[in-house]
Order: C-alpha cells, then sequence, then structure tokens
C-alpha cells in the first residue's frame, strides 16, 4: 500500500454533520465537515490517552474526543482542552490533519507529507461533470488485495471468462494487439476493439451468435487508484466507469466507482444499470477472493506474464517505482520484537501514523510519522522507458 496518494475516503453524500470513521491503508481516520461544511480529514488517534476521534462529536465545527473533551480543528491542532481551560496547550497537542478536495461528488484526502507542489494530480474526469451526461454512484467491498483488483480492472483477456454470461464473448476469446500509452508516472491505457455478444431475452442472457464491434478504452490512474473504462457503443453512445480500488487494509478493498451514460438517461433507468455494474464487481469478486498469493509478487519470477498483460504489467512498473522510492505505508503497529506473542505485545504498545505534510514544518509530534525521503520524481520520459 502506498502513501503521498490522494484517495477517495467518501462520497460527498456520505459526510453529512455527523463525524465519518474512515479506514484506509490499514490505519483509521475520522472525516468531517467544519463550519463552512469543508470536508476535513484527520488521523483517529487522540493524543492525550489514544481514544477513538470517531467516536466522539462534532462540536462548532470541530472534533471532540469522547474520552477528556479534547477539541481538534480542521488542520488537527488541538484547540481545547476542557480539564484546564486556561492553561496553555502543548505544542504536542495535535494530529495529523491531511489535505483535502471534494470533486465529482467524491471526497479526496492527500494521505502523506509531500508539499502541494510535489503531489500527484487527480485523474481527469471531465465527463464527470458533464450536464449531459447521465452520472450514478455507488460501492462495491472486497475480500482482495487493492492492486489484485487494479489490475484486474486493466486486463481485457479475462472477460470471456470471468464474464462470458454478462459482456464477454466466450467464442471470441481473441485479444488483439494494442498500445500502452503511458504519459507520465501516474497513468496509463490501452484502446482496442472488443467483440461483444448480441443478446436477447429479458435479461439479456441469451446468446443469438451474433457479435458488435465495441471500441474498449480501459486505464489505470495512481491516484484513487482508479481504473477507467470507456465503450464507444456506435450512434455516438458512449459508457464511461471510473472505479477508486481504495485500500482498507492489504486484503480489503473498498470500491467507489462512478458510471456515466450518454443515452438512455432517465433516472428511471438507474437501477438497471447500477445492478449490471455490481453484478460485473460480484464475477470479478467470486475469482479475486481466491486468488493466491493474496497480494502482487514483488518480483516478476513467480508468474507468467503474456503481451495481453501489457496494460497490468505498466500499472505494476509504476506502483513498485514508488514502492523504491520510499512511498509504502508503514502499518500501524512498529513492533520488532522477535518472537510473535512479544511483537503483538509490541504493536499495542506504540504505533505509526501516516505523517501529514505539517510534519515537514512542525517539529512538535506526540505519535511517530516516517517522512517521505527525498528522491527525485521520474521524468514523462523516464516512465516511458519504464515501459
Amino acid at each position: 500500500m502506498l502513501k503521498n496518494l490522494w484517495y477517495v475516503v467518501a462520497a460527498s453524500t456520505d459526510l453529512r454533520d455527523a463525524l465519518l470513521p474512515v479506514t484506509l491503508l490499514g490505519h483509521r481516520f475520522v472525516a468531517f465537515r467544519d463550519t463552512e461544511g469543508r470536508a476535513r480529514l484527520l488521523s483517529d488517534i487522540c493524543v492525550h490517552r489514544g481514544a477513538s476521534l470517531a467516536a466522539g462529536q462534532r462540536v462548532n465545527g470541530e472534533v471532540q474526543c469522547p474520552y477528556h473533551g479534547w477539541r481538534y480543528g480542521g488542520d488537527g491542532v488541538c484547540t481545547h482542552i476542557p480539564a484546564q481551560p486556561q492553561a496553555r496547550i502543548p505544542a504536542r497537542a495535535r494530529v495529523d490533519g491531511y489535505p483535502v478536495v471534494e470533486r465529482h461528488g467524491w471526497i479526496w484526502a492527500f494521505l502523506g507529507d509531500l508539499p502541494e507542489a510535489e503531489r500527484p494530480p487527480l485523474p481527469p474526469l471531465a465527463w464527470a461533470d458533464d450536464a449531459n451526461v447521465r452520472v450514478i454512484h455507488g460501492t462495491f467491498d472486497w475480500d482482495a488485495n487493492w492492486e489484485r483488483i487494479v489490475e484486474n480492472g486493466l486486463d481485457f483477456a479475462h472477460a470471456p471468462f470471468v464474464h462470458g454470461t454478462s459482456f464477454g464473448a466466450p467464442d471470441r476469446p481473441e485479444i488483439d494487439a494494442f498500445e500502452v500509452s503511458a504519459p507520465d508516472a501516474w497513468s496509463g491505457h490501452a484502446k482496442l476493439v472488443m467483440q461483444r455478444p448480441v443478446r436477447r431475452g429479458l435479461l439479456r442472457r441469451q446468446a443469438t451468435g451474433e457479435h458488435v464491434e465495441v471500441v474498449t478504452q480501459t486505464g489505470f490512474h495512481l491516484s484513487g487508484p482508479c481504473a477507467t473504462l470507456e465503450l464507444q457503443l456506435g450512434n455516438g453512445w458512449r459508457i464511461y466507469i471510473v472505479s477508486a480500488h481504495v485500500p482498507v487494509d492489504a486484503l480489503h478493498t473498498r470500491t467507489y466507482w462512478m458510471m456515466g451514460r450518454t443515452f438512455l438517461k432517465t433516472p428511471l433507468l438507474d437501477a438497471r444499470f447500477r445492478a449490471r455494474n455490481l453484478r460485473i464487481f460480484n464475477e470479478d469478486h467470486a475469482v479475486l477472493r481466491r486468488v493466491r498469493p493474496e497480494c502482487v509478487p514483488d518480483g516478476w519470477q513467480s508468474e507468467v506474464s503474456v503481451k495481453s498483460d501489457a496494460l497490468q504489467i505498466a500499472f505494476r512498473q509504476r506502483v513498485r517505482a514508488l514502492e523504491q522510492r520510499g512511498w509504502l505505508a508503514a502499518p500501524p503497529g512498529s513492533g520488532e520484537a522477535a518472537s510473535e506473542v512479544e511483537n503483538r505485545l509490541e504493536n499495542k504498545r506504540a504505533i505509526n501514523v501516516i505523517a501529514c505534510p505539517a510534519r515537514r514544518d512542525v517539529s512538535t509530534w506526540a505519535l511517530d510519522g516516517t517522512l517521505t525521503p527525498v528522491i527525485p520524481i521520474a521524468s514523462v520520459s523516464d516512465a516511458n522507458a519504464a515501459n
């Protein structure tokens, strides 16, 4: 799992007046809105005695700890200690607060310590704000690793077998040659013409033996991290899908998905399109929850890849490049004791958080958070060369 990326932490409609607990990268956070309605995200651990801030209350646009009533503003700085209201608040009385933007109906948080100028961009999703596109949102929870799920979304060759009764063509499993375009260190995409079977019947499950050509562009963006899909169906009809596959932890993922369509835009059909998308996710989940090893291998020798895996390989190369730059997110537990029992106990005595940008300027913190080493960002040419 990677830090220093933008992650979708909630749908905008899910964050109202109450505090919202969020778990990402194995760490716990609390999301809330301040008095001006701006979305905020803080580390969930009160630095006084370790209580969960998400179990507290939102008071005057701030988070009040449920244990002793300490309050934290949107920047994570403690603003009030009820037991000694007249005393100076200690400089270390602060939790990590993360940059947040609200866009396309989602709340995005930057989980890392990089300054603004060095942060990756958000994925371009112009269609999501186009008045001529009907957009619906949803979520899906997986018992699977986030990298496995993203790579599945970039895999052209699995459709005839995993989705043979929904949109795949079991009688046309061949994949034409395609080129991967990887313009930067964060993204990549490929386009090819897929053969989609024509089906009839109320549930569109009766194969006719006929096929139609669908121009399919699939891609990824490490912010989200997102798998993207654009289908050109003919007659100017298009379907857009973006799925932000957010790691809850190494083995569980929550997907925030968004689908846009340029046809049949009546809201009465939203439920039908939503059900179809969830059906496809369930077909994928049935396979991915049984994949071994659960996580993507570190090297290339324990798997056999072929040309049709090129887009997945481009994604994996970029993930590994960021890991090598020190962007791996440390787990909450930090113990290094020798035995398993000692390690469990050590992990219960100390905890790590994901360092926020303020740690680059402020040195007084109660909880440990490792800053990212300074390694130059790979250039576009470097990224292309790696592919």
